[in-house]
């Protein structure tokens, strides 16, 4: 468990990005407005709720109508509830070290709840949770989000498509050539990041299960069988880039097209917001459509649970427990519709948006998979770790002499420096310093034999000049496409605090894209990730158009955060 312990712990240290990047990136679909909430009265019970960002505006919706019904204790006392959305390993783990102190706790799935439970039982000597007495909220199946016509050429939806078509598509030279639609080109496939996300686990333990050919029984016996290993290093060959959230997935498709991914893992309520949102459902180059894969998925049963931990008190439980049956009653429950996900209740028909133009099937999943046993969850990530594409990368710094002013340069270099101890042994990372030209610092190395020289090299760069940020771009582009790599996952990350104001080959991002844009053709992608440094929107504005045509994703960086929106980035690798 050790190495899946270190993952863990290096996530919960990103407790405070997570409520930087739900805003943006929420998996649950918009419904209703939000208000800040209050501060509770002196003499109110409060009750912490930590919970899977996923139902996040389900959550702060049906909690505003909790808090304002004046709900107290048999003693009298007022209860107040205090919603706060983080990962559902995060979480987990930030009770079990003892970084926060929640009276209820909501992962997205109970496949966490053996992990957590096995952590708590090594550092405190007990179980965290009673999984028996954990009560699930709302449900919403895995599925593997695909463009309407991908998927009709696969079968659907007259034919149950599963991991083994993916598999194909995967290991195939031809792509999509082979089922006479070579315009797509080969097939990309992405998912979350499984130290990270709850989809992303739930991800690579289905692979496992359909490698195995199981349902239910997987052991560590079963992930040491060739036949599981090679079915999880070919689906995993397909990955164009992980990520944190399904919600990123989600709304990036639609953003981008077919020709940033093929399908995606993400849960169901994310395709029905694609297509029941209307201004999401114009921008969609075609419709998407949930595929539950034939050998079977997951339940995102999202189970609420009261810690047993030292710091919980009998008025704690109790205020607890009322708030859990609170979410449990039927108006609550129905109101989870809206929202796209589906009531824990079974006697609540599923009605809209659970429909068929929302590209959904409430008569699915037919085959569930159960939860395996902490010791096999360990062994499928450690296979995953071993069968994820290693990384190509060139990180492209700015050092120019604005980033003197209020600790930027000091920061930045902190934070790039933190982003290396998060790469693996076997990635491989070029730098490149850019004021109004171009410093090669250091040129495709292995990370593990060079990791402390790399951070060394990062910690001593010094600011001055102008910015040539296009050119420099251009720079990074054209040296990583000398040695692109179908078996590695090949990205560039940039780091800015200025404006262009000395590029001469390319004036402006639109005219960079045109040139060096995501290409459904193409047989190798470049992802581009870039990092707006305390820019006003002016700008950012270029970076979020280099990062949406590179296939990559934008962050807005500050002084006091660049750290962690770098470690935040290390979850897309």
């Amino acid at each position: 468990m050790q190495k899946y312990s270190r993952s863990l712990r290096r996530a919960g240290l990103l407790l405070a990005l997570i409520a930087l990047i739900i805003s943006a990136c929420s998996d649950g679909v918009t419904g209703g407005a939000e208000t800040q909430p209050t501060a509770p009265p002196r003499d109110a019970v409060r009750v912490l709720f930590t919970y899977g960002s996923e139902k996040d505006a389900w959550v702060k919706a049906v909690t505003q109508t909790f808090n304002a019904s004046n709900t107290r204790l048999a003693s009298g006392k007022l209860v107040q509830i205090e919603p706060v959305p983080v990962g559902s390993l995060e979480g987990g783990m930030d009770i079990v070290e003892g970084r926060t102190q929640p009276a209820l706790w909501s992962p997205a799935s109970r496949l966490v709840l053996p992990i957590i439970n096995e952590e708590n039982l090594n550092k405190n000597g007990r179980p965290l949770i009673d999984e028996a007495e954990c009560k699930d909220l709302v449900i919403s199946p895995t599925v593997i989000m695909m463009w309407r016509p991908m998927a009709e050429a696969l079968g659907y939806p007259e034919q149950q498509v599963g991991w083994a078509d993916l598999l194909k598509l995967a290991i195939s030279p031809n792509g999509w050539a082979d089922y006479g639609k070579p315009q797509w080109g080969r097939f990309r496939f992405g998912h979350t990041h499984p130290d990270f996300s709850n989809s992303g686990l739930q991800a690579v333990v289905a692979i496992a299960y359909a490698g195995a050919g199981k349902q239910r029984g997987l052991t560590p016996e079963d992930i040491a069988k060739p036949e599981v290993q090679d079915f999880m290093r070919q689906i995993e060959s397909s990955i164009a880039h992980y990520g944190r959230s399904t919600g990123f997935f989600g709304n990036a498709m639609g953003q981008r097209g077919t020709a940033y991914l093929s399908a995606a893992v993400v849960y169901e309520n994310v395709v029905i917001e694609q297509n029941s949102d209307v201004q999401k459902r114009n921008r969609l180059e075609f419709p998407v459509v949930a595929i539950y894969p034939k050998e079977g998925t997951f339940l995102t049963d999202h189970p609420a649970c009261i810690p047993d931990a030292p710091y919980m008190t009998a008025e704690l439980r109790e205020a607890a427990d009322l708030y859990r049956k609170f979410l449990l009653q039927e108006a609550q429950q129905r109101r989870a519709l809206e929202f796209g996900f589906r009531p824990a209740d079974p006697t609540i028909p599923l009605t809209a948006p659970f429909l068929p133009e929302n590209g959904v099937d409430p008569r699915q999943p037919q085959t569930t998979l159960a939860v395996p046993s902490a010791a096999t969850i360990r062994a499928i990530r450690d296979l995953w770790g071993q069968s994820k594409r290693p990384v190509n990368l060139t990180m492209v710094f700015d050092v120019s002499g604005s980033m003197r002013e209020r600790n930027r340069m000091e920061n930045a270099r902190t934070g790039a420096a933190a982003f290396v101890d998060q790469l693996g042994d076997t990635d491989r990372l070029t730098l490149i310093a850019f004021n109004d030209s171009q410093t090669l610092i250091f040129d495709n190395l292995q990370v593990g034999p060079n990791r402390e020289r790399m951070k060394r090299d990062i910690l001593s760069l010094i600011p001055g000049s102008g910015t040539a940020l296009f050119d420099s771009i251009a720079f990074a582009i054209e040296r990583q496409q000398d040695r692109l790599s179908r078996d590695a996952i090949n990205a560039i990350v940039v780091l800015t605090d200025g404006e262009d104001t000395n590029s001469t080959r390319f004036r402006d991002a639109s005219a960079l894209m045109e040139r060096f844009g995501m290409n459904a053709e193409s047989p190798v992608d470049i992802s581009i990730f870039t990092i707006g440094y305390d820019l006003d929107e002016a700008g950012l504005r270029p970076l979020r158009i280099i990062a949406e045509r590179g296939r990559g994703a934008f962050y807005e960086g500050k002084a006091d955060n660049i750290r962690q929106v770098y470690l935040d980035l290390s979850t897309f690798f």
